[in-house]
C-alpha cells in the first residue's frame, strides 16, 4: 500500500510514514503491531513504576530509602522513555493521518512533554539538593510540588492514550 492511498488533503510527511515498509510492517502483519503494543505497554509501566516510587518518597513516604538512591533509579525511568518513544512513533508511523487529529493524542503528547521536563528538572533538583533533604528528614515544599505536578502529568498522559481507541 503506497502514498496512492492517501488522504487527498493530507501533509505529504504523514502520508509518506504511512506509506514505508516499516509502517506497513507494523500495520498489516501479524508481528508488527502487536509487537510494538507490548514494547509501549513495557515502557509505560517502568516509567509510571519508578516515577510513582519517586514522587511517593518526594510525598514523604518511603523514608527510609533515601533520595539519592532513588534518583539513581531514574536512568531505568528514561530506558522506558526511551522504549516509548520508539514503539510509540512506530504506532504513529502506521496511522500518522489519524493520529494527528486525534485530539486525545494530542493531549497525550502534550502531558508526556511535560512529564519529560518535569523529569528532567527534578532530577536536577534532586542532583542539588538529595543529600540535604536526606540528612534534614524534612519534605520540601518544592519536593511535593514536583511530585503533585508529575503524578498529574503522567496519569493523563496514559488516560489521554487510553482514550484514543474511543474517542
Amino acid at each position: 500500500m503506497g502514498m496512492e492511498y492517501c488522504i487527498m488533503d493530507s501533509p505529504y510527511l504523514l502520508c509518506w510514514l504511512e506509506s514505508t515498509a516499516y509502517s506497513q510492517w507494523i500495520v498489516a502483519g501479524l508481528v508488527g503491531w502487536p509487537l510494538m503494543l507490548s514494547m509501549h505497554a513495557v515502557g509505560l509501566a517502568i516509567i509510571v513504576g519508578i516515577m510513582f516510587t519517586l514522587n511517593m518518597r518526594m510525598f514523604g513516604f518511603f523514608k527510609p530509602i533515601p533520595y539519592v538512591a532513588i534518583n539513581d533509579l531514574m536512568v531505568f525511568g528514561w530506558i522506558g522513555i526511551a522504549l516509548n518513544i520508539f514503539s510509540g512513533f512506530s504506532l504513529f508511523m502506521a496511522q500518522a493521518n489519524f493520529y494527528i487529529t486525534n485530539f486525545p493524542f494530542l493531549l497525550k503528547i502534550s502531558f508526556i512533554i511535560l512529564g519529560i521536563a518535569n523529569l528532567h528538572y527534578t532530577q536536577k533538583v534532586l542532583k542539588r539538593d538529595a543529600a540535604i533533604w536526606d540528612s534534614s528528614g524534612v519534605v520540601p515544599q518544592i519536593s511535593m510540588v514536583l511530585a503533585g505536578s508529575s503524578l498529574a502529568f503522567w496519569i493523563l498522559a496514559v488516560v489521554g492514550g487510553r482514550l484514543i481507541a474511543y474517542l
